[in-house]
């Protein structure tokens, strides 16, 4: 079974399209990006979510930083897409805990502490960009570099569209596909076919599970 991640989340009518078509989890750029809204903004947003997981994407921040933005949008998760340039797990962590939350924490793959993270990222870099680049992973070249324990907390990113993630699911059989601008008709705009296209794609090859069931 594959969860399925919308990112990129700016509109209330965006969040409620990810939310019928049955997202795990629904993700909120706080840091810079043509996607990026504010913590108050992301927290309004994050009303619509209902039972999917609401999550804060940053990148190079500092942990009080990540952790007073996390209070302020009331978000569930952490994704932290900056790996080794960013701040670590254990670092986020603490923080958050320190003002009282304990977020779930996704952290890209190149992390120096990823194995403390819940979930791990794989996603496209580009130079001075940490996610949002459109472009795909060599799913096949991973393929063999990627074990048991992680491919079970692994989020699949990069460049995936309505017509590529089947075969990304098929080759790497994430736990779950992260989309943004594969779905967009503009940065930041969802287009409601695309997205449907993609749900369908997605379960086509490994049914959509349903929120509830989410690890």
């Amino acid at each position: 079974m594959t969860y399925v991640k919308i990112c990129g989340l700016t509109t209330l009518a965006d969040v409620q399209l990810a939310v019928e078509q049955n997202a795990w989890a629904c993700g909120f750029v706080l840091t810079r990006s043509p996607r990026r809204v504010d913590p108050l903004r992301a927290r309004e947003l994050a009303r619509a979510a209902r039972t999917s997981l609401t999550v804060a994407v940053v990148t190079t921040e500092s942990p009080t930083w990540i952790a007073a933005a996390l209070a302020a949008a009331d978000l569930r998760a952490v994704q932290l897409s900056a790996g080794a340039d960013g701040p670590s797990v254990a670092a986020v962590r603490a923080a958050a805990m320190r003002s009282g939350r304990r977020p779930l924490l996704i952290a890209a793959a190149d992390a120096p502490d990823v194995d403390l993270a819940d979930y791990v990222l794989l996603d496209a870099r580009a130079p001075g960009r940490y996610g949002g680049t459109g472009c795909p992973l060599p799913w096949a070249d991973l393929r063999g570099q990627i074990d048991e324990r992680t491919r079970q907390r692994l989020i699949l990113a990069g460049g995936l569209t309505p017509d590529n993630v089947a075969e990304a699911v098929r080759i790497l059989r994430p736990l779950a596909v992260d989309v943004s601008s594969g779905v967009e008709s503009a940065p930041g705009c969802k287009d409601a076919l695309r997205l449907s296209r993609f749900f369908a794609a997605v379960a086509a090859v490994e049914p959509v599970t349903p929120v509830e069931g989410a690890p």
